[in-house]
């Protein structure tokens, strides 16, 4: 049977030292790195995660912005453009009336002339007939 001496248990328990030394400096640190390791690239990839969430956040936030910007731009501009073409066409109106009205009142002179040298030569019509009926009538020329 194997005895247990001091020396024996002394050299088993330098050996076991000795191992857990060799274990925690080949396997155990390597280990622990590379879960370290691990844990950090996790935590990074939540921080880049989470910065870019916030990114993301700001960035919508200043195309909502600019969007809107926009849009008051466009209206604003669309307004602009409907007032001018109004007033535009307001103008074109009173132009196309002030013609017109030019153009009865020429047609009224032009009428009037006409009717009046009408007249006229009705009258002078009228006198020569008349002339000419009392000749017959009365039988002799004025």
């Amino acid at each position: 049977m194997i005895e247990l001496s001091p020396h024996l248990i002394a050299i088993v328990v330098v050996l076991v030292l000795i191992l857990m030394w060799v274990l925690n400096l080949m396997l155990y640190r390597p280990m622990l790195k590379g879960l370290d390791d691990r844990k950090e690239i996790v935590e990074g990839a939540a921080r880049d995660a989470e910065n870019a969430e916030q990114n993301i956040e700001k960035l919508q936030l200043e195309y909502d912005h600019a969007l809107q910007d926009a849009r008051k731009d466009a209206k604003a501009a669309f307004n602009q453009n409907q007032d001018e073409a109004l007033s535009k066409e307001k103008e074109i109106l009173t132009e196309a009336q002030q013609k017109s009205e030019k153009f009865m009142e020429k047609a009224m002179n032009d009428l009037n002339k006409s009717t009046d040298s009408a007249k006229d030569q009705l009258k002078s019509y009228i006198e020569t007939l008349s002339r000419e009926i009392s000749s017959k009538i009365l039988g002799r020329a004025f």
